[in-house]
């Protein structure tokens, strides 16, 4: 803390001036033309910054003792004790003018800031304090050795600075970079005093790789002071630090490397431009100081006594940070955030997406801006509040979707992200907004909630749009491939509904959404409203089996034979007018979108890659209310089910996987799903069985998953895409068989069936018959056999006199 002597303390107050780098003798001298005896007394708002000046004659600041102390600094805005208090503290080059003073030509430096429901000068009142050396300085610190100040040391200072001017109010401290590192110091050391901290780029402590770039930037000055050539000195320090300032990403983009025909790299004349510009304006020592100051801003060297000096702040903290930053990277502001919790202190964490780095809060302002406006940083502050047990403000993550399809599904989805907004913010943290939309025809009317949204016909422009965050894909169909396979190679997340495309590519994509380290998600690929994927991708525990309705379309179908004894024909039609079956209804009725459907839940279950083609797939076409109404009498219902197994280590890994109508006991979970739900059924090593159950079809159930996926995306819940195990084809075991016979009506026909179904070496175990006017369906339950002895035995079967047709389907057990 600050220990003071004070013999003599003044306020100087009318000084308006636009020296960006402000010496202490400037200083003196403008107060000496422009000063009066008498100052006139202040405006209630002042348009241009006015200088506070505080002399005191001797002051002790983490046990360094400092004589002739001036501390100075600018007011903007409401005079004191007027309005909210904002003060406003920069980097270390910072100036006390963030806004600017036109009257004196200074250009500000962070303009994006000054406006309503930011730090808006017409409502409150703006305190820039300065740095010593620039606007501050003490006896002794041109020609004198430096005090090892911290930043602990300069909140210190900035807290004289506010008691001199006579400013009490608690206030809203705005920091970045140096600016931020001192704002959590000045919150934990003087917390009556901060109300609100909002901390940019900064974090609790430096870590080891800042500390060593500013250490040799000081060794650079320090080589410079030696030599006497201290331009050159400040010139080096400031183009290595610009290299930390910015972005990686930006510096590629933006320069390039040494291309064939040129003397420099293009990076060469911007870092010559800002190392100039550097040394020929700002104060040598200072810059020493406050390099130093960071690398020394620590609490305390052990945890448990930095977590008591925080727990001295009542200030409600808004920490921002940046992915990219190379000076104080994002997992600084984590810890600072996580260790505020910790304590009890009221803080909620931002993230600032940008290339500019570590400098975004000044090259990517308006970004900042819009994000601090989402936060309501600036939204009047009352006094400090106590201490308090909780978790703080939630953070609000802008995602924005670039939207490939706008149908049925698409309007659904627009639907559900308009309805479940506050919702996600609410509950998660975010809020999804559609930017763009990529459809076939541009001028197919669109759902209303599509409107003012801009519409392309290529989906490729998605991928490379800046305001596109993550690829939403709800076209279906191969052509949208290039799309998807583009997004993941650049980095950028997929979340798609596309079976048909992830049935022959989902190999290939999750390979390279692996590789690139891209999330590809897609829950409404495999059962709609089912979380199935995002179970399985997350499984604590092996699969031995997998059974699953996945086909709405054939289950209402089904319903319809078993309980309404219509035809396929009629019950097809209803499907369709319905909006459950498409106009060309053969992928369904065959059992090729379950196929799809059951490639992609493999490859979840077992890791395993099994396409469509490589398995048997039967549909439901054979299928005739008779059999529904036989399965009846003798305790079983059908059902479409797509069902997977592992040979386990004795069959050498094989699996054994198939689409088919199945018979399953009526007390089987499978059994009692109508209607157009679906329902997954797993059998595993250590949890033993578990179920889901829940619409597989329409657009707002699929809009639900894809909605979960966006969810998982925001949350950052990590999605693995292992490189698929060469598996292989296992037979179907041994099972029992339904058997049904059509056939004119004939007495001694049960007989003979019986007899071929002994030399076969099996046995009827359960018959039923239903008898139409010119034909009887004759339905039996045979004991267990392999697929190819029941295949041969139906084949007899065919060639007894007077029968029309025959049908056998597997059963579970």
């Amino acid at each position: 803390m600050v220990a003071a002597r004070v013999c003599r303390c003044r306020v100087d107050v009318g000084c308006n001036r636009g020296d960006a780098m402000v010496s202490p003798a400037a200083a003196r001298a403008y107060d000496a033309r422009h000063m009066t005896a008498t100052p006139a007394a202040a405006p209630e708002t002042l348009v241009a910054p006015r200088r506070l000046e505080v002399h005191r004659e001797a002051m002790t600041v983490e046990g360094h003792a400092l004589e002739g102390v001036q501390l100075g600094g600018y007011l903007l805005g409401c005079a004191l004790g007027t309005a909210p208090v904002v003060i406003v503290v920069g980097g270390i080059t910072a100036s006390p003018f963030p806004f600017g003073d036109a009257a004196n030509g200074v250009e500000p430096w962070w303009p994006a800031l000054c406006g309503p429901e930011l730090v808006d000068p017409a409502r409150a009142t703006v305190l820039c304090p300065c740095w010593p050396g620039n606007g501050s300085t003490w006896r002794g610190f041109d020609d004198g050795p430096l005090p090892a100040l911290s930043a602990l040391g300069l909140a210190d200072l900035i807290a004289a600075w506010l008691d001199g001017i006579g400013c009490a109010a608690p206030a809203t401290f705005l920091g970045a970079s140096l600016g931020g590192l001192v704002g959590i110091a000045f919150a934990a050391r003087h917390p009556k005093r901060c109300a609100r901290l909002i901390t940019i780029s900064a974090g609790l402590r430096p870590d080891g790789w800042g500390t060593a770039t500013r250490h040799l930037q000081r060794e650079l000055v320090r080589d410079g002071l030696r030599t006497g050539d201290v331009a050159t000195g400040m010139i080096r320090a400031r183009q290595l630090g610009m290299l930390t300032y910015r972005g990686r990403d930006e510096l590629d983009t933006r320069f390039g490397v040494l291309a064939p025909g040129l003397e420099v790299p293009p990076v060469a004349q911007y870092l010559d431009h800002h190392g100039q510009r550097f040394a020929a304006r700002f104060p040598v020592r200072t810059f020493l100081l406050l390099s130093d100051a960071i690398d020394r801003g620590r609490f305390a060297g052990d945890p448990a006594s930095v977590r008591a000096e925080l727990a001295r702040v009542t200030a409600d903290v808004l920490v921002v940070g940046v992915p990219g930053d190379l000076l104080f990277p994002y997992p600084l502001q984590h810890e600072l955030y996580r260790e505020l919790q910790a304590v009890g202190a009221a803080c909620s964490l931002w993230k600032l997406d940008s290339e500019y780095g570590h400098d975004a809060f000044l090259a990517d302002q308006d970004r900042l801006a819009a994000l601090l406006r989402d936060a309501g940083a600036f939204a009047t502050a009352g006094a400090p509040r106590m201490r308090f047990e909780g978790v703080g403000a939630r953070p609000v993550r802008e995602i924005r979707i670039g939207m490939i399809g706008c149908g049925v599904v698409g309007g659904g989805v627009l639907d559900l992200l308009a309805r479940q907004a506050d919702a996600m913010v609410e509950r998660y943290g975010v809020r999804f907004r559609v930017t763009r939309i990529a459809v076939r025809d541009l001028g197919k009317a669109r759902p209303a909630r599509a409107e003012g949204i801009p519409f392309t016909a290529a989906p490729l422009e998605l991928v490379a749009d800046p305001e596109v965050d993550v690829l939403v894909e709800v076209a279906g169909g191969l052509a949208v491939g290039p799309a998807l396979t583009a997004a993941l190679a650049a980095g950028k997340p997929v979340v798609t509904a596309n079976k048909a495309l992830l049935a022959k590519k989902l190999a290939e994509l999750g390979a390279l959404a692996q590789r690139t380290e891209t999330p590809l998600l897609c829950e409404a690929a495999a059962a709609a409203a089912l979380p199935i994927i995002r179970h399985l991708s997350h499984r604590a525990d092996e699969v031995d089996s997998l059974l699953a309705i996945v086909n709405g379309t054939c289950n209402y179908i089904l319903t319809r034979l078993e309980q309404d004894e219509w035809a396929m024909d009629r019950a097809i039609a209803e499907a369709q007018a319905l909006g459950l079956a498409e106009a060309d209804p053969s992928a369904d009725i065959d059992g090729h979108d379950a196929a799809a459907k059951l490639s992609i839940l493999a490859y979840r279950a077992f890791g395993a890659w099994i396409p469509p083609d490589a398995m048997p797939v039967r549909g439901i076409g054979e299928l005739r209310p008779a059999d529904c109404d036989l399965a009846e009498a003798m305790g079983m219902r059908i059902r479409l089910v797509a069902h997977a197994a592992s040979a386990g280590k004795q069959g050498g890994g094989a699996l054994a996987a198939a689409v088919e109508p199945v018979l399953l006991p009526d007390w089987h979970l499978l059994a009692s799903v109508e209607e157009e739900y679906n329902a997954v059924y797993l059998r595993c090593a250590s949890s033993g069985d578990l179920s889901l159950f829940g619409k597989g079809a329409g657009a707002l159930p699929t809009a639900t998953a894809i909605l979960g996926d966006l969810i998982e995306l925001a949350q950052d819940n990590s999605v693995q895409w292992p490189e698929p195990r060469p598996v292989a084809a296992a037979p179907q075991p041994a099972r029992r068989h339904y058997l049904r016979v059509t056939a004119e009506a004939h007495a001694g026909l049960p007989r003979r069936i019986d007899s071929l179904v002994r030399r076969a070496g099996m046995s009827v175990q359960n018959r039923a018959a239903r008898n139409e006017p010119l034909v009887t369906h004759h339905g039996f339950i045979v004991s267990a056999a392999d697929d190819r002895a029941m295949s041969a035995l139906v084949d007899q079967l065919r060639e007894l006199g007077r029968v029309e047709q025959t049908l056998w389907l597997g059963v579970v057990e």
